[in-house]
């Protein structure tokens, strides 16, 4: 998969992500807290919070969508694992990697993310109907599998969350059993195995320029 349609791929991975989180149920219990807020309450919020910005009256028209869409972003940057997910991403391949490259990878990684995410809400946030299933709960991960009813057809989604510094972020989501880090994973790998981590910048590099205009 190349990685103008990873990132197409990813998108609708983010939709459907955003849509899942509708009606999961906050599971209580002291054990699976890492602060006050359990994972199904920290999803549960996040939503609220986007949703607050997509229809408040005073940021609808035209000229404050870039507002909106900055405002977005700040939820997301709060309420996923980027760090975790682009080690994830990285794999094997981030371990010879110097602090610098490191950081220019973390870096591309939150704002392309950031970006498709962004741009879903703002133009394609639809009413689905939700199934919850389950939340599976241990002291270091929640996994929340949902079924997303869209026409016909049921997709099921499963997004992991983990503890960091007391709160529950997201840091994997799996589409029909296709996860984000995965598909990550084996696209940025053969960048680098066929050229180098260094046009695998600067391929993320364009892609988001593209994704600006």
């Amino acid at each position: 998969m190349d990685m103008n349609h990873n990132m197409r791929w990813l998108s609708t991975i983010v939709c459907l992500l955003l849509l899942a989180a509708v009606l999961i149920p906050a599971a209580r219990g002291s054990a699976q807290d890492p602060g006050e807020a359990t994972a199904g309450e920290s999803v549960r919020d996040m939503l609220d919070q986007v949703l607050a910005i997509q229809t408040d009256p005073r940021l609808q028209d035209r000229q404050h969508r870039d507002e909106r869409r900055r405002a977005i972003k700040a939820v997301i940057a709060r309420n996923f694992h980027f760090d975790g997910m682009a080690r994830q991403a990285l794999g094997k391949y981030g371990e010879g990697l110097d602090a610098s490259q490191r950081a220019s990878f973390l870096a591309l990684f939150q704002d392309l993310f950031q970006d498709s995410y962004t741009k879903l809400v703002l133009d394609f946030l639809k009413r689905e109907r939700i199934l919850y299933d389950r939340e599976e709960v241990a002291p270091d991960r929640s996994l929340i599998k949902t079924r997303i009813v869209r026409m016909s057809e049921e997709i099921p989604v499963e997004y992991s969350l983990a503890p960091v510094e007391g709160k529950w972020l997201v840091q994997d989501v799996k589409i029909d059993g296709i996860s984000i880090t995965e598909n990550y994973r084996r696209s940025f790998a053969r960048v680098i195995q066929r050229d180098s981590f260094r046009v695998l910048l600067d391929k993320m590099r364009l892609q988001r320029q593209a994704m600006e205009k």
